[in-house]
């Protein structure tokens, strides 16, 4: 704990005797592979988000500091209901009924990031917010190998989650557009708490992907005359 404090002294001594230039606003996406958001097509999800950026320049680099908004979809997650009653359908093609829910997440993300040219590494942590949605009936099916599958209730997802973020990056400014810039982010994030509540799982979600974004920045206006 001592240790942490003097670190985070040190870096608000830098940051208070580095200089402000510009800020910037962002717009990214990505897709991403979720540990636990299963479904039969794999594991797929995507983010959507805006970024708001505030830079420091240092003699050997820039650190910048971010919030904004982000929405989440972790991916899918399928139920399977056995529908056989005694003495009804044929055992070897059970009817099952298919039912699906979505890992949405509202977040509010803080992040650091030191960036050396066009490379960056960064550090986050997100608060993440579940947005609870209606089951989706997707139908019915008659393959026996979905009938043992575990079942998971909307009700089982804790609403409130926090999450780490760890990410390496870099940027590509437009030759024309000095402003106006891209950038590629491959990213690691971990939930700290499990993402059920009420069931006997206890499964932390960790999903990995490529964030893609355009950023704009803002020049100081001090300097404008």
């Amino acid at each position: 704990m001592k240790n942490l404090f003097v670190i985070l002294l040190l870096l608000a001594s830098v940051i208070s005797n580095a200089q402000i230039n510009s800020f910037s606003v962002s717009v990214d996406g990505s897709i991403l592979f979720s540990e636990y958001a299963m479904s039969r097509s794999g594991n797929a999800g995507t983010t959507a988000g805006v970024r708001f950026e505030l830079p420091f320049d240092l003699p050997i680099g820039q650190i910048s500091i971010s919030t904004g908004l982000e929405m989440s979809n972790y991916g899918k997650q399928y139920n399977y209901n056995d529908m056989r009653t005694v003495g009804g359908e044929d055992p070897g093609h059970p009817i099952i009924d298919v039912t699906r829910f979505e890992y949405k997440y509202v977040a509010i993300p803080l992040r650091l990031k030191y960036t050396w040219r066009m490379i960056y590494a960064q550090v986050g942590v997100k608060a993440e917010r579940f947005q609870k949605q209606d089951l989706v009936t997707e139908g019915t099916m008659t393959d026996p190998a979905y009938l043992n599958k575990p079942l998971l209730e909307i009700d089982d997802i804790r609403e409130k989650n926090l999450s780490t973020e760890l990410a390496f990056g870099f940027n590509v400014q437009m030759p024309n557009r000095p402003n106006f810039g891209i950038y590629f982010e491959p990213n690691v994030n971990y939930m700290t708490k499990s993402i059920f509540k009420n069931s006997t799982l206890d499964d932390n979600q960790l999903s990995y992907g490529l964030r893609i974004g355009a950023k704009y920045t803002f020049n100081d206006l001090r300097k404008r005359k």
